[in-house]
């Protein structure tokens, strides 16, 4: 869905290879639908753990298997056991008996929900489900809230909540289509609607719309090069109180990522990307496999994340050359990048 867009002015500092990088490139909604995940209205009772899905013998059908933002890490996911009750559509309440009777249990919370009052959802229902389709599909996910970018692939298994940003390929013209109507009516009055189409159907040409052009584009989304070039003009969360959290956080939104730049490289260069990519996904998941109650769990994270920093490293090597980036915009980019980690 499009939404308002009103990014930060570029540093003057920063201008110039901020349009190198732009340069031949087309913008991610090219690509791709970017959205957020469900929402509840109130997480702590729609998202539920095994025991409470034991206790009140919630039916099976009305589960779903659920990431939040917080497990979601660069190249990886971890699933914790968690899952979201589905509660949407009228005959949910007749068919789930177990889970409404869960439900009942708040519903003196759940009936003071705003769709509840304003959008005349039942009392029983999430805010905004979203339809199946938009998780049951192959996609890249991403943490809103993240220090630096974190996306990992998702082979289309698991719901996510509002907390986590989705991104995958668009459905088909159709989508795309109503998608940037209300994009040019909303930010970009000057927008050819005819070029943008024609550019998805080259696109289409060049890159697979599946696994393959997925992983090439989390290589590109995980790079040093777009997270420079994001973090030039999108918001920085902000805290106030003494307890501020460290380091500096950036809100990984619709409609700021759909204008990051994806350039589409040369068959060896996406090969080359991709592989790479895929060595490090087998990397990381080794990290969901320590268990974190044994002494040695520090030592055997940080063996693996040294072990991912330097495969990352080489993947912005190759992403550098992809955005034909000289020596000096590399020094400078990386050097920005880390201060606003």
């Amino acid at each position: 869905m499009a939404m308002l867009f009103r990014p930060k002015p570029i540093p003057k500092k920063y201008a110039e290879l901020y349009e190198r990088i732009r340069d031949k490139t087309i913008r991610l909604d090219n690509l791709c639908n970017v959205y957020r995940g469900i929402w509840t209205g109130v997480l702590h009772i729609f998202v539920v753990t095994d025991q409470e899905i034991e206790k009140y013998d919630i039916e099976k059908e009305a589960l779903r298997p659920l990431l939040r933002g917080k497990d979601v890490f660069p190249f990886r996911y971890k699933w914790v056991n968690r899952w979201i009750i589905y509660a949407t559509g009228s005959e949910f309440k007749d068919k789930y008996p177990n889970a409404m009777r869960y439900l009942s249990s708040f519903k003196t919370i759940l009936e003071r929900r705003g769709a509840v009052w304003v959008y005349k959802r039942s009392w029983w229902e999430l805010e905004e489900p979203l339809s199946p389709k938009m998780f049951e599909i192959e996609k890249i996910l991403s943490p809103y809230i993240s220090r630096f970018n974190s996306f990992a692939y998702e082979e289309g298994k698991y719901y996510v909540l509002d907390s986590t940003s989705i991104v995958r390929f668009w459905f088909d013209e159709k989508e795309l289509l109503e998608y940037v109507i209300k994009w040019k009516e909303l930010n970009e009055s000057d927008l050819d609607i005819e070029k943008f189409v024609e550019t998805y159907h080259e696109i289409k040409r060049d890159l697979p719309f599946d696994t393959y052009g997925l992983h090439y584009l989390l290589g590109l989304l995980n790079s040093d090069v777009i997270e420079f070039f994001y973090k030039l003009y999108a918001p920085r969360l902000t805290k106030r109180g003494s307890r501020k959290p460290k380091g500096k956080y950036y809100l990984y939104i619709p409609p700021n990522l759909n204008i990051l730049p994806i350039k589409i490289g040369e068959k060896e260069e996406i090969k080359q990307i991709v592989k790479q990519v895929k060595i490090i996904m087998k990397i990381a998941a080794k990290l969901n496999e320590i268990n974190e109650d044994v002494e040695e769990y520090a030592l055997l994270k940080e063996s693996i994340e040294e072990e991912i920093s330097l495969k990352v490293a080489e993947l912005n090597e190759l992403v550098y050359d992809i955005y034909n980036l000289s020596e000096t915009d590399r020094s400078l980019l990386q050097s920005y990048v880390l201060r606003k980690r």
